[in-house]
């Protein structure tokens, strides 16, 4: 079985061709959902992230997600320890997942896959593409928020120019094609 990385920036489309690739009948692990339950409910990822961020991060045994993020959107070294943590954990989960199906391929949806290390791990991987203005306009709809933010949060994802030249394969996703290049990247997984 083939381990197979799919990513992109914000608002690129991650999810769309994820769900193509899941009515196709490929397994794909939504690695931010994973990430936070795991950051919620696994013993020793609780205990280490209260010992990066502190106790306050669990308010009554509950996750603060607002903790978190007011933690490390500005302070990169905290960033690190806290991705030092969770990234690993992700990885295990995923694989102790995908070893348990009998299937020719699973996807790891990822927005940071260089930027983890995650990369080393995988088969294969797909970038999803899109243009900025496009990208920006799909987060507005979907999360609300200005213009400036959203750009700083792409501006936060520099990998994503990595991931373009590293990729197995690339999806452009700028209100294309897009089921017709899942199909093909698909059959040349399968045929891999």
């Amino acid at each position: 079985m083939k381990y197979v990385a799919l990513t992109g920036g914000i608002g690129s489309g991650k999810s769309v061709v994820s769900k193509i690739f899941s009515c196709l009948g490929v397994p794909v692990y939504d690695s931010d959902s994973h990430a936070k339950q795991l950051m919620k409910y696994d013993e020793n990822i609780v205990s280490a992230l209260k010992k990066i961020i502190g106790e306050e991060l669990y308010f009554n045994g509950k996750f603060q997600k607002d903790v978190m993020r007011k933690a490390i959107f500005s302070d990169n070294i905290l960033l690190e320890k806290v991705n030092s943590v969770v990234h690993p954990a992700v990885w295990e989960d995923y694989k102790q997942w995908s070893d348990r199906l009998s299937v020719p391929f699973t996807i790891m949806e990822t927005a940071l896959l260089y930027e983890s290390g995650l990369y080393k791990n995988f088969n294969l991987s797909i970038c999803v593409t899109a243009d900025e203005k496009l990208r920006v306009q799909r987060v507005l709809q979907r999360d609300g928020g200005d213009v400036e933010f959203i750009k700083k949060k792409m501006e936060n994802q520099p990998f994503v120019q990595k991931a373009l030249h590293e990729a197995d394969f690339i999806i452009e996703n700028n209100n294309t094609f897009v089921i017709n290049q899942v199909m093909t990247v698909y059959k040349k997984i399968l045929q891999s």
